[in-house]
C-alpha cells in the first residue's frame, strides 16, 4: 500500500518537508497532524515504503492525541483565569481607557477589565490586558524567588530576566546569563514555578543537562522529577484561549 493509498483510505494525512542539510528521515506527530522530514535526495518510492512500515505507530499516536481532553483555559467563556493555580473571576466594563484592576477584597479575587468604547477588536484587547496582568504577577514573583535562590545556591544574579510566551519550553538560559520564563507559568502553582527557576539557575553553572546539572537541580529542588511529571501532565491546562 502506498502513501497515497493510505491517505485515500483516511488512515492519515501528512506534510512532507525536505532539507538539504538533513541526513535522516524523521516523523513528528503533534496536535493530530503528521509531518515527515526527509533529505532532498531520498526517492519518493523509498520514502513511501518507510512510511507504510511506520503507519501502525503513526495511527496509534494520532489516536492517542485524539483522546486527550482539551484542558486549556477558555477565559471569556468561563469568565476566570488561573493565577498561581488559584481562580480569579473576570469582570468586564467600559471606561475612558483600556486598563485592568485587581480586587483582592472579595471572597474570590476579581480582575476588572475595562475597555474604551473606541476599541474595535475587543477580544484582542482583552487578551492584551490579561497578558499584561499575568506578566506583572509572574515577573514580580520570579524576581523575588530568583534573588532568594541565588543566595541559597551561592550563585551570582543573572544578567537579565524576561517573560515570553513559548509553545514548547518553560524557560531558557543563554551564555550571556540571561534567563527567560514562559508567561504560561503564571497559571501554575508556586512550587512548579520554583522548579523552573532552579532549573534555569542551574544552567548558569552547567549549560547542559549533564549528570552534574541534575545533581545541582536536585540539591536545591529535591522533588524535580515530580515537577517535570506535573508539567507534562498539566502543562496544557496552563494555556489560555480567548474567543
Amino acid at each position: 500500500m502506498t502513501v497515497e493509498q493510505l491517505q485515500e483510505s483516511g488512515l492519515f494525512e501528512y506534510k512532507l518537508k525536505r532539507s538539504r542539510r538533513r541526513k535522516t528521515v524523521a516523523i513528528k506527530v503533534q496536535q493530530q497532524s503528521v509531518t515527515v522530514y526527509a533529505p532532498v535526495g531520498v526517492a519518493i518510492e523509498e520514502l513511501e515504503g518507510w512510511l507504510v512500515s511506520k503507519s501502525g505507530w503513526i495511527n496509534e499516536q494520532l489516536y492517542k492525541q485524539s483522546q486527550l481532553l482539551d484542558t486549556r483555559q477558555y477565559l471569556l467563556k468561563d469568565n476566570r483565569v488561573l493565577v498561581f493555580d488559584q481562580p480569579i473571576t473576570l469582570v468586564y466594563g467600559t471606561g475612558t481607557r483600556c486598563e485592568w484592576r485587581l480586587d483582592n477584597n472579595q471572597v474570590q479575587p476579581t480582575l476588572q477589565l475595562n475597555l474604551s468604547r473606541r476599541v474595535k477588536h475587543q477580544h484582542a484587547m482583552y487578551q492584551s490586558l490579561i497578558e499584561a496582568f499575568l506578566h506583572e504577577q509572574l515577573e514580580s514573583y520570579i524576581e523575588m524567588r530568583v534573588q532568594q535562590y541565588c543566595i541559597k545556591m551561592a550563585e551570582a544574579l543573572p544578567s537579565s530576566i524576561r517573560i515570553h510566551t513559548y509553545k514548547r519550553r518553560w524557560g531558557s538560559c543563554n551564555r550571556r546569563r540571561a534567563l527567560t520564563f514562559n508567561l504560561l507559568l503564571a497559571s501554575a502553582p508556586h512550587t512548579i514555578i520554583d522548579y523552573v527557576i532552579v532549573h534555569e539557575l542551574a544552567h548558569l553553572k552547567y549549560l547542559n543537562h549533564s549528570a552534574a546539572f541534575w545533581q545541582r537541580v536536585g540539591e536545591f529542588y529535591p522533588e524535580y522529577k515530580q515537577a517535570t511529571t506535573w508539567l507534562k501532565e498539566h502543562g496544557a491546562g496552563l494555556q489560555w484561549v480567548i474567543e
